[in-house]
């Protein structure tokens, strides 16, 4: 069965089938013949969550696999240090073009331009508002791209060597932002999901630290983590998909990528272990309906 659903921001997504909705498409996992009943990193909640099962008919918490990560900017981070390196051959063997400086700027500019494309794919959602000159543009290092690009034009005026120093600072500075980029995109994407009857859900049933944004339930966030988390913020968000309604705990890096929350990386990670000890709700929610769990023969 294939269900349009409504996702946080709002958009109406034409899905998959319900029973991949959870797991993930198989298409994603093009190494393995069928969707992965693990994938590496992943872990389970702790004793005080309850947990339910993709195979039978169960109230709790399941995981729901969001698009993975890498394969998002595998070919856009690849290419860009292509263009960069060639955009220099036209400066270093001159006259072989029609406009050398035309040529060498534009090749420079796509691969900047491919990087931003890569990184503007992982976001989920919109980056959250940081302090601080450099924390702003990250992935991108602000910290060199910006000595880089107030020495450029000063090869014009006082050395050409210059230009060849602003160069190399550019290409350290993109290097630089492509391990962010791939820091950012090596984390499993996937949020956690409670099915719930919508008459159900108040602010009285968020346990302790949470903060209620909505009064009642609806598409979009439910309610905020109050703590303090390194990079992140936890939210409640509420979703539909068919007939049936979720209440939907996100982990989102501040540049706007869904992370699982019960990965490895943060499970062993003291900072978050306020967050990740207890459930947001004091309810059980809904048994899971039927159509989402997995059919015996997969």
């Amino acid at each position: 069965m294939r269900t349009k659903y409504e996702q946080p921001d709002g958009t109406v997504v034409q899905a998959t089938r319900d029973s991949d909705w959870l797991r993930g498409e198989s298409r994603w996992y093009p190494a393995s013949e069928s969707t992965p009943t693990h994938l590496e990193g992943e872990e389970n909640p702790g004793e005080n969550w309850e947990s339910a099962s993709i195979s039978e008919v169960t109230r709790g918490w399941m995981r729901q696999r969001l698009n993975p990560l890498g394969p998002r900017i595998l070919y856009t981070t690849a290419w860009a240090p292509f263009f960069l390196i060639t955009s220099v051959l036209p400066l270093a063997f001159p006259d072989r073009t029609p406009d050398d400086q035309l040529v060498a700027v534009s090749l420079f500019s796509v691969s900047w331009f491919l990087l931003l494309v890569g990184f503007r794919r992982l976001q989920d959602g919109l980056p959250i508002s940081v302090e601080g000159l450099l924390k702003k543009f990250y992935p991108f290092d602000i910290s060199l791209i910006l000595p880089a690009a107030i020495i450029f034009p000063l090869h014009i005026f006082v050395d050409s060597r210059l230009g060849w120093l602003s160069f190399l600072l550019f290409a350290i500075a993109q290097y630089r932002t492509i391990q962010n980029i791939i820091s950012v995109a090596g984390q499993n994407s996937a949020q956690w999901l409670l099915p719930i009857n919508p008459e159900d859900y108040s602010e009285e049933v968020l346990t302790e630290g949470w903060i209620g944004v909505s009064i009642n339930f609806r598409n979009g966030t439910l309610a905020r983590w109050e703590g303090a988390l390194p990079e992140y913020t936890a939210n409640l968000i509420g979703l539909t998909r068919g007939d049936s309604s979720f209440v939907a705990f996100t982990l989102m890096h501040r540049v706007g990528t869904i992370h699982d929350a019960f990965s490895d990386t943060f499970v062993s990670d003291s900072r978050f272990e306020s967050l990740l000890l207890s459930p947001p709700l004091v309810i059980a929610g809904e048994a899971w309906p039927e159509r989402f769990l997995a059919t015996t023969d997969e």
